[in-house]
């Protein structure tokens, strides 16, 4: 009678450790798949920052040269190529904006977005200025903006970072 117990509570201990083995696969699984989530989505704000600055880099230097070659001969060459890399480089600026929204989740990465979006109206208005010294002032403007989005995006990208090494 005591073999029969004693392999009933064999039993009854294998049973209970492999649940609580496969418990703990689960959760360290689950763990796992959350840690992997934020890694994504931190890389994607990565990328979408720095695919968003170097598109705003290059549609200000765009305007600029739209705006001296339009100051030079509105019909040359020069100006019509400049006018079409400026409107080519503002559709790409706008979907880089748009690709910062759809991947701003916290309320932090939403404003990086509406930053992006600040930067893109300041630069667009490069072209509207009266006198070279009123473009070279709204580029410094757009510039200082530019700063201050790689400032806030290193920020942001820190405290995000630091937010997927911490355990669910």
């Amino acid at each position: 009678m005591s073999g029969i117990i004693a392999a009933a509570i064999a039993v009854i201990g294998t049973l209970l450790g492999a649940v609580v083995a496969h418990r703990y696969q689960q959760r360290t699984a689950a763990l796992s798949a959350a840690n992997a989530d934020r890694e994504r989505d931190h890389q994607r704000l990565l990328d979408a920052c720095a695919d968003f600055i170097a598109l705003a880099e290059d549609y200000r230097r765009a305007q600029y040269d739209r705006w001296t070659s339009q100051h030079r001969d509105a019909e040359s060459e020069a100006a019509l190529s400049a006018r079409a890399e400026s409107y080519q480089l503002y559709a790409e600026v706008r979907s880089s904006i748009y690709r910062l929204h759809l991947v701003a989740v916290s309320q932090q990465m939403r404003y990086l977005a509406e930053q992006a979006a600040n930067i893109q109206t300041e630069t667009r208005e490069i072209f509207l200025a009266t006198d070279r010294t009123d473009m070279l002032r709204r580029g410094e403007i757009a510039e200082r903006s530019c700063e201050a989005f790689v400032i806030r995006a290193r920020e942001v990208l820190h405290q995000e970072g630091r937010n997927s090494s911490e355990p669910a």
